[in-house]
């Protein structure tokens, strides 16, 4: 054990034993064994959970790291867009050929469904309608 947890065990232990009094020499010793193991187990326990907050707190600031970086690079790629953009608009407008940066653009898997495959599949699942039912006998209507 660390002199740190040591210490702390010490300190928990004396704490306890201060306000316990009035034993005979053998239940004493016994009760000193008791509580300095339990106070042990107490700062094993406190460290690991210690332990486990700072690695928390680790993995929450990475993932921060992580997201702003995302963020940037997702800022950088809207404006290179607009840029191209902006450029092959430049260039509709002076008749001249585009010569702006190709923008890359996610290309679909290979047996991902089209829309027409879609819609058909949803215009399969959807049931028919229900015909109206016609009321054969005529209203009559109170004035």
């Amino acid at each position: 054990m660390k002199s740190n947890n040591k210490s702390l065990a010490n300190e928990i232990s004396a704490a306890i034993l201060g306000k316990l009094h009035g034993l005979n020499a053998k239940s004493a010793k016994k009760l000193v064994k008791a509580v300095d193991e339990c106070s042990k187990d107490i700062v094993k326990k406190f460290a690991k959970l210690h332990k486990d907050e700072e690695q928390e707190k680790d993995a929450i600031k990475s993932t921060k790291k992580l997201v702003e970086k995302a963020r940037k690079v997702a800022k950088a790629k809207d404006k290179s867009a607009e840029k191209a953009a902006m450029s092959a608009k430049i260039a509709i407008v002076t008749n001249d050929s585009v010569t702006s940066p190709k923008v890359s653009t996610p290309s679909k898997p290979a047996n991902s469904p089209t829309k027409k495959q879609v819609a058909k599949a949803k215009a399969a699942s959807k049931p028919a309608p229900k015909p109206a039912i016609v009321n054969a006998e005529p209203t009559t209507e109170s004035e």
